[in-house]
């Protein structure tokens, strides 16, 4: 699917992201209210937590005794896509998880849960003046646009957020590590 070209892959994610019904989980929507036909901000693999809400439960991996994530249920053939986009883009990176996004421009924060690095691939058509993403760190607030190279960073460590975007779409698709959680 992929070829090695990280602007022409990314122009093909987008068309593998556009066919995603997005939403934000639960942790998202308490972080940032993105109404469910604009975007959202979910994420892709396994958790401890079996259950949605009092009436659902997650389905059971059987690989890691884990359990699925809706997204991870709905879309299982994702994990042989990112498996394949990482293989050009991210070769001496391993990860558990993808937060995958959607125009969802995060407020300060830093991913508590996380191990270690993770790397961000912004892509959309959003306009470049716009849309960055900021990390907070020597006392001083740096400015990436993803969308140029995958962007590797220490975001339990460093506060991080999206600069605001008027226009376009914005996907960001996060891969990251947990010790507890695999995909």
């Amino acid at each position: 699917m992929f070829n090695g070209d990280y602007i022409g892959d990314c122009l093909i994610m987008i068309e593998v992201l556009n066919i995603i019904d997005f939403y934000s989980g639960t942790e998202r929507k308490k972080m940032l209210k993105v109404p469910k036909k604009e975007g959202g901000s979910m994420l892709y693999g396994t958790t401890w937590r079996g259950y949605l809400s009092p009436t659902k439960t997650r389905t059971k991996d059987e690989t890691t005794g884990l359990y699925k994530t809706k997204v991870y249920d709905d879309y299982p053939y994702l994990k042989e896509i990112f498996e394949e986009f990482a293989d050009y883009h991210l070769p001496d990176f391993s990860f558990t998880q993808v937060q995958l996004n959607k125009n969802f421009p995060c407020p300060p924060h830093k991913d508590t849960k996380n191990i270690g690095e993770s790397v961000l691939c912004c892509m959309g058509d959003y306009p470049y003046d716009e849309g960055k993403t900021c990390i907070y760190r020597n006392d001083k607030i740096e400015k990436y646009d993803a969308r140029l190279e995958p962007l590797r960073f220490d975001g339990s460590r460093y506060l991080h957020w999206v600069e605001p975007f008027r226009k376009g779409n914005r996907y960001s698709l996060v891969f990251f590590n947990n010790n507890k959680k695999k995909i």
